[in-house]
């Protein structure tokens, strides 16, 4: 009984996700003058997501949609534009982050993992 209770310990261990996800992303981000889209810049984010919650400095704690192929969460604004949306693509790393409140932002990248012995 003990050796059952012991192998379904270590195959919950082998076929878990990760309960925590660090991930950099460089790509490019859009400049903008008095709301207005005026140019780019090369960008690079920082993403943390904690099981399925987007944790950030500046776009703050969202819950996420997460299947097998993507990452996706969306926020409309009441006049029905785009408050804020966050989409990963899983299985090529592809990243955009919209904000649509306040100050206009628009990233899009590539995201790769942080491996966790490079982490301070």
């Amino acid at each position: 009984m003990k050796r059952i209770l012991l192998l379904l310990f270590i195959s919950n261990l082998i076929f878990a996700e990760a309960l925590s996800v660090n991930l950099i992303c460089k790509g490019n981000s859009d400049i903008y003058c008095e709301n207005l889209k005026c140019g780019k810049e090369p960008a690079v984010e920082m993403i943390n997501i904690k099981s399925n919650t987007l944790v950030h400095r500046m776009h703050g704690n969202h819950f996420l949609n997460v299947d097998k192929d993507t990452v996706t969460m969306k926020e409309m604004d009441t006049d029905g534009s785009i408050g804020f949306s966050f989409h990963i693509n899983r299985n090529t790393g592809e990243i955009e982050i919209i904000r649509g409140w306040e100050r206009p932002y628009h990233f899009k990248g590539k995201c790769e993992l942080i491996r966790p012995d490079f982490i301070n």
